[in-house]
């Protein structure tokens, strides 16, 4: 699987820092980048990172959700990236190794 910046920045060797990336739920942190879904963010692009109360609404109909957290990305696009995760520990500890990996 190639995995593909989703900035125009790009780093060396991304086989093996992904190798060298901690897993929390379906994420990966390492010492450059944050993996998810195939592709990845450098690090250094990051500028604000918060984290959210929301709800997961599995059939897409009113009533009951999951209740989740979801982290907000500001890396300089149009856009942010939203990452949903299911426990709030989860989405501390991403915001944290995001926040102790930046420069």
């Amino acid at each position: 699987m190639g995995w593909d910046s989703i900035t125009e920045t790009t780093i060396n060797d991304v086989r093996s820092d992904r190798k060298s990336a901690l897993k929390v739920e379906k994420y990966m942190v390492s010492e450059k980048a944050l993996y998810f879904e195939g592709r990845y963010l450098p690090l250094e692009n990051i500028s604000a990172v918060s984290i959210h109360d929301s709800t997961y609404n599995p059939h897409c109909c009113c009533g009951r959700g999951i209740p989740v957290k979801k982290i907000k990305i500001e890396y300089g696009d149009e856009k942010p990236l939203i990452l949903m995760l299911e426990k709030g520990e989860s989405a501390e500890k991403i915001a944290k190794l995001i926040g102790a990996k930046r420069v």
